[in-house]
Formats: structure tokens, sequence, C-alpha cells
């Protein structure tokens, strides 16, 4: 029996995630049809009427604390030792992982992993481990997004002498997979804090020395300085995207307890800030913690359909605050929070530019897992706490579907 594409797509929008994944090798035309942009587009639109999803990194060896189950929330967990020690980047749910030697990408979506050479290892600038702090292998300033004009991923380091001279600055566009010279930002960046990507630019912020924030938009490659809103000047600024604008957390000590004010920048060429949220976290643990206020750091994440916020700090934990009531509480803690949940079926590009051996499948690459269990254990390395329906279920339900239309 013949489908009709159009039919075909029709049957696929209502399936679970895994079940697609299965019927991309059934066929060449049932794989144009689910790595179409129409069809991700499609299941954007099916995907908003769900749960908000988080994708988070946890160690297999530690056991999990969830304080209680959400109901606004679902998590997606990446079981991987490394995802869950260092430092991410991510854009549209892809997550860049830079390893020393390597620079790695995962589509959680699809399990396609892919990684780039970081080149000869430079001694320029030596490893600085701090817990408090997201640091890169050997002090890199990272970033990692997505161009808006070409739609093609594209990841930015900068290395500096221990000087603070700048010595390399590069760009690798991931459908590429080289290594090219970019023109060096105008100032130092510290290495403690992240990079986020709003709207086609890397934004870094930067509070020791100075308070800075500068941007470098992918497509022009040019570098642009902002101002800060005011009232961050002595507070712990993170930077994150935030329902696609720009966010701005400043973390401050004030009356024996921590709190966090986030700035959203609603017109980007006007540099035009608002305050979104003030929130007051908890007392502080140490009595010396006041004195110290760069120390502590919290970064929002997402915003639940009911319109409650989720956020994490330095301190593995995630929290949900609760405007109407001015209510925060702890969601979870251990886990190392990624970045929202958007489903992407897209191919990064033409992928038979990227050399094979630098393209596989599953996250278990970065544990170094033996060939033999990669594949097989992808699925349960990265789980959806909902139950998902069978494969053969899913065939039943669709040749049912078939039967139906072919008798009206």
């Amino acid at each position: 029996m013949y489908l009709v594409p159009e039919v075909l797509e029709e049957i696929f929008l209502g399936l679970p995630l895994k079940s697609i994944l299965k019927f991309k090798s059934v066929s060449k035309q049932w794989r144009s049809i689910l790595e179409s942009k129409r069809f991700a587009e499609g299941r954007r639109m099916v995907n908003i009427q769900t749960k908000l999803k988080i994708i988070v990194a946890v160690d297999r060896n530690l056991i999990q604390h969830e304080l209680h189950r959400d109901e606004e929330l679902e998590m997606v967990y990446l079981h991987s030792n490394v995802a869950a020690s260092r430092p991410s980047l991510s854009c549209d749910s892809l997550v860049c992982i830079p390893v020393p030697g390597w620079v790695k990408v995962f589509n959680p979506s699809t399990g396609v992993f892919l990684r780039f050479s970081s080149g000869p290892e430079t001694m320029i600038s030596r490893d600085f481990l701090d817990p408090r702090f997201e640091i890169f292998p050997r002090r890199w300033r990272m970033g990692f997004g997505k161009d808006n004009i070409t739609e093609r991923y594209k990841i930015v380091r900068i290395c500096f002498h221990d000087d603070l001279e700048i010595h390399r600055c590069e760009i690798l566009d991931v459908n590429i997979g080289r290594w090219r010279r970019l023109s060096p930002p105008p100032y130092v960046l510290g290495f403690r804090r992240k990079s986020t990507c709003v709207n086609g630019s890397i934004y870094w912020v930067e509070v020791i020395p100075r308070y800075k924030l500068l941007a470098l938009n992918l497509h022009t490659e040019e570098w642009r300085d902002l101002t800060l809103p005011l009232g961050t000047l002595g507070t712990s600024c993170q930077v994150a995207n935030l329902e696609n604008r720009l966010a701005l957390a400043a973390t401050y000590f004030s009356n024996h307890h921590w709190n966090v004010k986030i700035w959203c920048m609603h017109a980007p060429q006007e540099e035009a800030w608002s305050v979104m949220y003030t929130i007051r976290l908890f007392p502080c643990e140490h009595r010396y913690d006041g004195c110290f206020p760069l120390w502590f750091w919290a970064r929002p994440v997402a915003v639940s359909k009911q319109g409650n916020l989720f956020f994490h700090d330095n301190c593995k934990r995630l929290f949900k605050y609760y405007p109407e009531t001015d209510v925060v509480c702890c969601v979870h803690r251990d886990i190392y929070v990624i970045s929202p949940f958007v489903e992407d079926l897209v191919p990064l590009g033409p992928l038979d530019s990227v050399p094979n051996m630098m393209r596989t499948y599953g996250l278990q690459h970065l544990d170094h897992v033996p060939f033999s269990s990669r594949i097989s254990n992808f699925f349960r390395r990265m789980e959806f706490p909902s139950s998902l329906i069978t494969t053969a279920f899913v065939t039943l339900a669709t040749f049912q579907f078939c039967s139906l239309l072919s008798r009206s």
C-alpha cells in the first residue's frame, strides 16, 4: 500500500521520538520526511503543547536526589560522567562539550555525535580548577551558537597568554570541521563565566576588572560592546538565553541572604534592559559568604507554561520560583543543568563534509565505553522519564490508520 508523503508526515507527527528514530532506517523516503525542516517545525508545534523539558547531565556512579517530581517539568537525563563534570555550551538543544584535545557536539534528539580536534595543545595557559565556576580546558574562552542567516552552527574559542595578551582567536563551522582565524575581541574576556547564544550572536559578560558585555555576530563575525544595566556593579553576573531573549542574572548578597536579579534585553539594537525577576534566595551558609559575593552565581533556565521560572546555581541545584507567591523551592540537586530541551531531528548540515572518523553515535563516546556496547546503550543513557509507546504498538496503530483511510 502506497501512502503519499503528506499522510505519512501526519502519522509521524504523533509518534514518540524513540519510534521516529527507528523509522528513519525503513526507507530513504521516510528518512527524507523525518529529517525535513517542515517535519521539524511540525514536531515543534506538537511539543509546544507538552510540558517543559530540560536537559540535565548526571554522573552514572552517583545516586540522584530528586526532592520531588514537578508536574510542570520533565527531565531529559544524559548519563555521562564527562557531561556531568565538565562545563558545556548549548544552542537549540545541541550540546557542545570542550575537553582536552577535542571539542565535541552532541544532538540528544538523534544521538549524532561529532568531535573536532583542538589542534596542537597549547601550554600558554595552564589548566585552572575551581569548583565554583565552569572553566574550560586551558582556560579557553568558548562560544557556541547558530548563524541565523546561514543556519549553520559555529564554535568560537579564544586563548590568552598568562599576561592576558591574546594568543589565538578562532572559529569553526560545524558543517566544515576546520578551525580558521577570527579577528580578536577588543579586550580580555574572563574565563570563569560561560557565554550564551541569542538570535545569531554569542554574548560574554566580564566583571573583573571591568563590567562589560561583549557580543559576536556569527554571520558578520564582528564584535560589539554593549552596556550592562544599572545595578550590576559588585554582583556575580551570568548571561543566558531565556525564551529567546538575552538574560543577565546578577547574584548579590544583602541582609544576610543571597539574592538574584534577572534582566532581559528586549531590543538588542537599542540595548533596552528591563527587570524580569527579583528573587530572595536563602540565608548565607557561611559567615564569610557576604565578603566574597562573586563566588556564588545563579542562571535562569526556562519558564514553564504556568509562568514559573526554573533556574540553577553553581552548587548543582535546580530551583523553581513562583512569581505570584514569591516562593522559591529546590527541585533537584547533584545534577548539571544544560539547557531546555527542544526536539531537533534536522541533520547538522551535509555531514559528508566532516571526516567519518569524527562522526559517531551516542553520548557514551565521551566516557570511552568499548565499541561493542556503544549503540546498544545509547537509549539507556539518554532517558526520558515518561513512558514511550513501543515500536510494535506504533506500527500496529499506523497500519490501522492506513486501513481506515483506504476504506473511506
